[in-house]
């Protein structure tokens, strides 16, 4: 509307020109209008009436007057009309309270939470809840695929919050490595990380490491769901915790050792057999790892003998290593022999 310059323009109109400015003025205008029939509608407006023209943080406090009032449709155009983001995020934080409650209509969210700016995303997603209504967590769902990364957290922030765990871990199996770490980060440190490594234990190994990788203090105890027996995932633990394999229980060493061709789990294994009084919880993986042992002694043998009938220097130097290293599964051969008739 022309003529309409400042605050003080619009607080001198009539209630029907406000309402008329509301639906029609350029942006600056319909906020002005929006405070001049606030001021006029609260029931006791004398600390907004002290003010002239509203900053946005005043706008922003404009919006809870609204609400607590009951003047839903105001505080409807506010949120929607606004011409700062952060008000218009505020205003909508609340109408998305109220639309969950029942107090207004859910289309007041719907219409706009997709296609406003990523702050005004984002606070329509902080208030997702455990017991949420289907309606604004298939908004969460939605927003999964925004083109803001923060949105994009906060939507997997929020689906973890109100119990819809799948679409929230397919988001991290597909997301770029950057997304997915940020999350990781994030989640795990809200303080329960045994239950995100429960959550994330079925799956890939891809996203299993990036957690491991991601987690402030990496221990057994709290990791051991999104490692199990995977002999990649435990070194990943021992390259962040220098203790870990005293932490991984022997019977979880043995597992890797036998999934892994590496010879690096010997002397690990070995001396902790070596310790054992009772074979107690690796019982039921000894007869399995004996024949390990005996199928990689018998390997080193045909090494050797190979090594000795070259006569030369370095292939005497290899062999002596691998008979050092045929020595330590000999030892760790012997150890669970005697545990098995035990």
């Amino acid at each position: 509307m022309a003529g309409i310059e400042s605050f003080d323009d619009v607080h001198a109109l009539e209630e029907r020109e406000l309402k008329t400015l509301l639906d029609e003025g350029h942006p600056e205008q319909r906020v002005w209008a929006i405070w001049a029939l606030a001021l006029r509608s609260t029931l006791d407006a004398s600390a907004l009436a002290s003010r002239r023209e509203p900053d946005a943080g005043v706008r922003r406090n404009l919006a809870v007057v609204l609400a607590g009032h009951g003047h839903y449709d105001l505080l409807v155009a506010l949120a929607n009309r606004d011409p700062a983001p952060e008000v218009r995020a505020a205003a909508m934080q609340l109408v998305v309270r109220l639309a969950i409650d029942g107090a207004l209509a859910s289309v007041h969210v719907t219409e706009r939470a997709l296609k406003d700016s990523a702050e005004v995303r984002v606070a329509v997603l902080g208030c997702i809840a455990e017991h949420s209504p289907t309606w604004v967590v298939d908004l969460a769902e939605r927003m999964l695929g925004d083109r803001e990364g923060e949105v994009r957290y906060e939507a997997f922030e929020a689906l973890l919050r109100a119990g819809r765990m799948p679409p929230a871990l397919m988001w991290l199996e597909e997301a770029s490595e950057a997304d997915a770490r940020l999350a990781l980060v994030r989640w795990s440190g809200r303080g329960d990380l045994r239950g995100c490594a429960e959550a994330l234990a079925g799956s890939s190994r891809r996203l299993r490491n990036l957690f491991v990788d991601s987690v402030r203090a990496a221990t057994w105890h709290d990791l051991a769901p999104v490692i199990g027996h995977d002999p990649v995932l435990i070194r990943a633990l021992a390259g962040r915790n220098r203790s870990a394999f005293e932490q991984v229980p022997l019977a979880v060493l043995v597992r890797a050792a036998i999934k892994d061709s590496s010879d690096t789990w010997i002397m690990l294994i070995r001396d902790r057999l070596a310790a054992l009084d009772a074979p107690d919880e690796v019982a039921h993986v000894l007869p399995e790892y004996r024949d390990v042992c005996s199928r990689r002694i018998a390997d080193l043998d045909t090494q050797v003998a190979k090594l000795r009938g070259q006569n030369d220097d370095a292939a005497d130097s290899e062999a002596n290593m691998l008979e050092d290293l045929r020595l330590a599964f000999e030892h760790a051969l012997d150890h669970t022999s005697r545990l098995l008739v035990h």
